[in-house]
């Protein structure tokens, strides 16, 4: 079976995935935003939240399909995220 990858190829996967990751951030913006009651929206902060897991969802999917790349590095990125989490611990103090 062909991936989703393979089917649309590389540079519209990339945009793709940039496109999730831009409507994920606005999501998260909304939902701090109606948390600190600060700019009302029209939503609810449960509906800000089931679209915040909606995004997650589509990026989640987009960063599947693109573990196809040839160039992806699965080991590189979970080292970089230990890194970066333990910077972040250290900054906040609980390590």
């Amino acid at each position: 079976m062909i991936s989703i990858y393979e089917q649309t190829g590389e540079p519209a996967m990339l945009e793709q995935a940039a496109e999730e990751c831009a409507e994920l951030a606005q999501a998260l913006l909304k939902l701090a935003r109606a948390e600190r009651g600060e700019s009302p929206t029209p939503r609810t902060m449960e509906e800000c939240q089931e679209k915040v897991l909606e995004e997650i969802a589509d990026v989640e999917t987009c960063l599947a399909q693109l573990t196809a790349a040839p160039w992806m590095n699965m080991e590189k990125i979970f080292e970089g995220i230990d890194e970066k989490t333990e910077r972040w611990k250290r900054r906040i103090g609980t390590i």
